[in-house]
């Protein structure tokens, strides 16, 4: 299902799995296995649906190793800025929501919401975009708006050595799965979106090896996060 943030339409009752995902996913598989030494660490730790699942960014690889690593279609943001582009075609298959990267785009945020109330697992990568250093960025504070307001298991994942991959030597690629955790519900704002925002993060930093956690490395929140997810 393709949703755009422009549209006023309800949000189908029923999450179609978009056309193709399988083959795509039996691609990226072989993709990901030819390319580089590929393992999925956690997969049980993936609940039922729904979920909101939370992620690093490191490349353009990202996208075939979460779906050599997932055994259901999520649906996620992409950037505007990719339609009309080779890219296009590759988002489609996951199901995208189409977000403005630059400002705050409240009613993409606003659909992934409608979604996870309606069943439906999303995921979406905080930072907003690609890390062009490989570690982690400062998060966006939608992620904390959406987490609050649907009431749903958060399940962290990342990856590493995407960033590498067409390089030599062949590398290590990894997907981690952490274990689900929930923030208190509620409309949260201020100071309270920010900390629960910081909480998200440092739930992905503590699952990265220390040269990916970024502006969290050493965040007093990676501790007691880490002892949740891992």
């Amino acid at each position: 299902m393709t949703i755009t943030s422009e549209t006023h339409e309800s949000v189908q009752d029923d999450i179609k799995i978009p056309h193709g995902i399988f083959g795509f996913r039996t691609g990226s598989r072989i993709l990901m296995h030819l390319l580089s030494n590929f393992k999925v660490i956690g997969r049980e730790n993936i609940p039922q649906p729904p979920f909101l699942a939370t992620s690093n960014h490191l490349s353009y690889f990202d996208v075939p190793a979460v779906a050599a690593a997932m055994t259901l279609s999520i649906p996620a943001f992409a950037a505007k800025k990719y339609k009309g582009t080779w890219m296009e075609p590759l988002f489609r298959i996951g199901g995208p929501v189409w977000i403005e990267q630059e400002a705050a785009d409240r009613q993409a945020l606003m659909v992934a919401l409608k979604l996870l109330k309606k069943g439906s697992p999303f995921a979406i990568a905080p930072e907003g975009h690609r890390s062009r250093t490989s570690a982690l960025m400062e998060a966006k504070e939608g992620v904390a708006f959406i987490a609050t307001r649907a009431n749903v298991p958060i399940v962290p994942w990342v990856m590493w050595g995407t960033e590498k991959i067409l390089k030599y030597p062949r590398p290590q690629v990894r997907v981690r799965i952490g274990k689900p955790y929930r923030l208190p519900e509620g409309r949260a704002k201020g100071e309270a979106l920010k900390e629960y925002t910081d909480r998200i993060m440092c739930a992905i930093a503590a699952l990265l090896p220390e040269q990916y956690q970024g502006v969290y490395k050493g965040h007093p929140l990676i501790e007691e996060m880490g002892a949740i997810v891992r």
